[in-house]
């Protein structure tokens, strides 16, 4: 529907991505809506997997332009046109969709068209693009059908019934974008709206070499008919942590360690359990003085100085996340200060640093920062300088 420029903003000097409704449908109130629509939804999601919104205006009477971050990256679809996906890389970009999507229900915003070429990946980094179609939680569908918008093969059943726009169709286009990844293929043959209509019967099992089965059961909870019986957003964000905080027990246990038998728990303790095949326990390896599993890790300890070693010399300072955060941000303010970076970059850098949570999300941090310096818009000692200051708290 939309022509996608890559342009440089002579302004602000930067690059960004302008998107331009196809003439063809500049005569039409309603397309032209939609670019409105997805200004104003990527507007309410301050989210470092979204691409953000710069600007929205109107040519003439009837073009509307959208002014957006420009993303660099691979579409998903192409990587899995590739083949499979490793299945802990089918989760780990899976959760970053997820937590998008978690974060969008929450501020009313429904997505409506997650598909693998609406999804870039470039190294760690994740983002989630086109909220073109969005709609917000409860309004009435396009039309009597519901289906004059989205991608077959990832709209869920019942888009067709006309019903009030609802989260759970965002959780079955996810579900079809996990199982695709898992095997290489959609779940369902789907290529018309009649095909979506259609009972295909029992999902198929989604088979990933080495995936826990619960990840299995857990897409096919995702693409349930009934939307009633799918997980939110927000209970697929913490099914697909569990694997990932598993693994980095098992790597830290690694030598001295127990083992310790545990059934990774899918669904959050206010959800019910859902019927499910009984499987073999997962094992879990954690370090024999580790703190009890499920509480929080500590923070690294703060030390005035150097700690001296056994041998006399020292050994390095560890270093708090707040201190990271509060050294890269005397760097953007010097750098604001002498004019090395312009305002906007020095603000979007501390919007992603002031945003952070997780500790896998500091690699967001390095790939906007590697961005911005490919761009121009910062001096490579700079961006050497930050990148060094993120990997030393490792």
């Amino acid at each position: 529907m939309a022509v996608i420029w890559r342009a440089h903003d002579e302004t602000l000097e930067r690059l960004v991505a302008v998107k331009v409704l196809d003439l063809a449908l500049s005569g039409d109130a309603r397309m032209r809506d939609l670019v409105r629509r997805e200004a104003w939804a990527a507007a309410r999601l301050n989210h470092p997997d979204v691409a953000s919104v710069h600007d929205f205006v109107v040519v003439g009477d009837h073009v509307g332009v959208l002014v957006m971050q420009l993303v660099e990256g691979e579409p998903l679809a192409d990587l899995i046109a590739r083949g499979p996906l490793p299945w802990r890389e089918t989760v780990r970009i899976g959760l970053r969709i997820a937590r998008v999507l978690a974060l969008a229900h929450s501020r009313g915003v429904i997505h409506r068209d997650i598909t693998p070429d609406n999804v870039v990946v470039e190294a760690d980094r994740v983002t989630v693009l086109d909220f073109g179609i969005a709609a917000r939680v409860g309004e009435p569908d396009d039309d009597s059908t519901g289906a004059s918008f989205g991608t077959p093969a990832y709209v869920a059943p019942e888009r067709l019934d006309g019903t009030p726009a609802q989260t759970a169709t965002d959780v079955y286009a996810l579900g079809v974008v996990l199982f695709e990844m898992m095997t290489g293929r959609v779940p369902f043959k789907v290529a018309t709206w009649e095909d979506v209509a259609a009972d295909h019967g029992p999902v198929p099992v989604p088979r990933s070499p080495g995936a826990p089965r619960r990840l299995s059961a857990l897409v096919r909870s995702m693409l349930d008919r009934e939307p009633g019986e799918r997980p939110t957003a927000a209970e697929v964000v913490v099914a697909l942590e569990t694997p990932l905080r598993s693994r980095a027990l098992a790597a830290a246990g690694a030598g001295a360690a127990v083992v310790v038998a545990a059934v990774l728990m899918w669904w959050p303790a206010s959800t019910p359990p859902r019927p499910q095949t009984q499987g073999p326990q997962e094992i879990l390896v954690v370090p024999s003085e580790s703190p009890t599993a499920g509480s929080p890790s500590p923070s690294p300890a703060t030390v005035p100085g150097p700690v001296p070693d056994r041998t006399g010399g020292s050994v390095p300072v560890p270093v708090s996340v707040n201190q990271t955060k509060q050294s890269l941000m005397r760097m953007l303010d010097q750098a604001e200060a002498d004019g090395s970076i312009r305002h906007d970059v020095a603000l979007d850098l501390r919007q992603v640093i002031q945003n952070l949570r997780k500790p896998e999300e500091w690699e967001n941090v390095k790939a906007k920062i590697a961005a911005r310096q490919r761009e121009g818009a910062m001096p490579a000692t700079l961006a050497n300088r930050m990148i060094s200051e993120v990997d030393a708290i490792g």
